[in-house]
């Protein structure tokens, strides 16, 4: 007897009404067809539960809110990092640009402020970045870390910079003295008021000494490296701003803290003078200091030439990057769960475009800025 096929049954289940006079009479009088019917029946309705499920709505403001809590955590179960104890002496205003990928040979510079001018004698040129590269950083590459160390004085000319919030763009454009970027489109849920904020070109300098090093050291009980006599004496000086963000999805009027949906940041390049050390005598020592992670100084002894790269740290596990071209030169494309980002350098000024956005929406804006 030829029983009916599985396509013929599951029509049964999906159109009774469209079997044939010859199938239904085998059917009614088939109980091995019958069992077969029960088994496919089972799953089709399984299948249509599973299909009746409500659709994926992603949150991404409230995905960013989770993981920001879960750093947080991981941030208060560990001592403040190293590069935070030193900034922490300087400034508070400062803090968000102590960050481990920037190079620790330019640590004493960057991570207490931004130039001074006026030093005595031939200046080497140790940093001035044309090119970008990613470092991958986590919490724990900097647990345990020491005490907060002096390695010298700190000056500033006239004062340590303030990034300054404005609402109003001529005022940003004028005291930014930058051109305010426009993309040509904005993609679907970036909206609403545009903020700003500026920092102006400051000038700064540190001046490394020995003693204080050694006494810093000897007060706090850290073990640390005895500064050189080719480092000690030698005054760092650095020049850089101004720089503008603008920023989309901000409201001055909201409650809790709130995520940006577009961010556009550029800056003049930083450059970095030395009255005496040279860029591999402080990539030496500073690396070798107590608190650098033997990861993060590996990766940023490995870059070819430090003294024109500008490090940009990757959260391991929560992002990925990848090299780019944007409007003709190479950048550095940031890709996480929640958002993208993208970093590049041209004619002397570095540029930035992230927020709650894909790679294909960050780069459509960076080619497209005006």
């Amino acid at each position: 007897m030829r029983h009916l096929s599985d396509g013929t049954l599951r029509r049964i289940y999906d159109e009774p009404l469209a079997l044939t006079a010859t199938d239904q009479a085998h059917y009614e009088t088939c109980a091995e067809c019958k069992t077969r019917f029960q088994a496919i029946a089972t799953t089709a309705r399984a299948a249509s539960a599973l299909l009746e499920l409500p659709a994926f709505a992603p949150e991404s403001g409230a995905a960013f809110r989770s993981v920001q809590a879960r750093i947080q955590r991981e941030e208060a179960a560990r001592p403040p990092r190293w590069y935070e104890r030193w900034l922490g002496r300087t400034t508070l205003s400062l803090r968000p640009l102590a960050t481990p990928a920037i190079a620790v040979l330019l640590a004493a510079a960057l991570a207490t402020g931004f130039a001074v001018s006026g030093a005595a004698g031939s200046l080497i040129r140790v940093f001035e970045p044309h090119s970008i590269v990613a470092v991958q950083v986590s919490p724990s590459d900097f647990a345990g870390t020491g005490a907060m160390l002096d390695y010298g004085e700190v000056t500033w000319l006239p004062a340590a910079p303030r990034p300054q919030l404005l609402s109003d763009a001529a005022a940003a454009r004028a005291q930014s003295g930058l051109p305010l970027l426009t993309p040509a489109a904005l993609p679907n849920g970036v909206s609403g008021p545009v903020s700003f904020g500026v920092v102006s070109h400051t000038k700064g300098s540190l001046t490394f000494d020995a003693e204080r090093l050694r006494a810093s050291a000897a007060q706090k009980g850290v073990q640390v490296n005895p500064m050189p006599p080719t480092i000690s004496g030698s005054t760092l000086i650095v020049n850089a701003g101004p720089a503008l963000i603008e920023v989309w999805g901000l409201s001055a009027s909201a409650a809790e803290a709130q995520i940006p949906t577009l961010v556009i940041a550029q800056t003049r390049i930083p450059t970095v003078d030395s009255t005496g050390a040279t860029a591999a005598q402080l990539e030496d020592y500073l690396l070798s200091q107590p608190g650098v992670p033997p990861d993060i100084a590996a990766q940023l002894r490995a870059i070819k030439d430090p003294t024109s790269t500008l490090p940009v740290p990757i959260p391991k596990g929560l992002a990925t990057t990848q090299p780019v071209q944007v409007n003709g030169v190479s950048g550095l494309l940031i890709k996480a769960a929640i958002g993208a980002g993208v970093v590049w350098e041209k004619n002397g000024v570095i540029y930035a475009v992230g927020g709650q956005l894909t790679p294909d929406q960050v780069l459509a804006i960076a080619t497209t800025l005006h």
